[in-house]
C-alpha cells in the first residue's frame, strides 16, 4: 500500500521545435499502488428529516428523492441518527406520501415525505434533525477498489495496473459502491492498480452507480 512507483514517459524520446531550438526532456510521473480488496461492501441510502412528535409515540418525517423510492417499502426499518442526542435509533417506516413536497429549486429532483417511527428517547424534541439511513445492496467476499483509482471515459471505467515498462490501462465492469470503495465485478484479478497522484486521477462515481449517498 502506498509504494511508491516511477517511470519514464517516452522512453527517450525528444523532441526539437524547429526554428525555436527548443529541447524537451522526457517526463515522469509519479503513482501510488493499491491492491484490490476482498471484503463485505454494502451500498447504504440515506434520507435527511426532523422529529414530529416525541413521548411514547414518537415519529419523525424523512423526505426521499424521486429516484430512490422503488428502494424503500412501508414497514422497512431505518437506522436514524439524532444529530443534537449523537444517539442512533432504531426507526420504522410508517408511511410514504403519494404527492411530492413543492419544488424550492428549479430543476431539482421531486423528493417525497417518509414519515417513521421512532423508539421513546430521553432528551428528544420537536424539530430536532434526523439523518436516516438503510442497507440496500450488500455484497459479501466482494473484490473492492477506492473510488480514487478508477478513472472514466465515456460511461466505461478503467483502471491502471502495473506493466512491465509502465502503466497498463484496463478497463473494469463495477458493482455496487459504499461512498468510498467499489466492487470490481469483472476485470481485475489480484493486480496492483495504479493511482494517479495529483489532479489526473479519476474518484468521481456516475450518478448511477452507488445512488442515494
Amino acid at each position: 500500500m502506498n509504494k511508491k512507483l516511477k517511470w519514464g514517459l517516452g522512453g527517450g524520446a525528444l523532441a526539437i521545435a524547429l526554428g525555436a531550438g527548443i529541447f524537451l526532456m522526457p517526463q515522469s510521473v509519479e503513482y501510488k499502488s493499491e491492491q484490490v480488496a476482498t471484503e463485505t461492501i454494502e451500498n447504504v441510502y440515506t434520507f435527511a428529516g426532523q422529529v414530529t412528535t416525541v413521548g411514547e409515540d414518537a415519529t419523525g418525517r424523512l423526505l426521499i428523492d424521486e429516484r430512490d423510492l422503488g428502494r424503500v417499502e412501508e414497514g422497512d426499518a431505518l437506522t436514524i441518527y439524532a444529530n443534537a442526542l449523537d444517539t442512533e435509533l432504531e426507526g420504522t417506516v410508517e408511511s410514504i406520501a403519494d404527492e411530492a413536497e413543492a419544488l424550492t429549486t428549479p430543476g431539482s429532483s421531486a423528493r417525497y415525505a417518509m414519515n417513521v417511527t421512532l423508539p421513546e428517547t430521553d432528551g428528544l424534541r420537536n424539530g430536532m434533525t434526523l439523518e436516516g439511513s438503510i442497507v440496500v445492496e450488500r455484497v459479501e467476499e466482494a473484490e473492492t477498489l477506492s473510488l480514487d483509482s478508477i478513472t472514466f471515459e465515456e460511461g466505461d471505467a478503467y483502471v491502471y495496473v502495473e506493466g512491465t515498462d509502465g502503466p497498463v490501462k484496463r478497463q473494469v465492469e463495477l458493482g455496487i459502491s459504499d461512498g468510498s470503495r467499489v466492487e470490481i465485478k469483472d476485470g481485475l484479478d489480484e493486480d496492483s492498480v495504479l493511482l494517479m497522484d495529483e489532479a489526473t486521477a479519476g474518484g468521481i462515481m456516475p450518478p448511477q452507480i452507488g445512488g442515494g449517498q
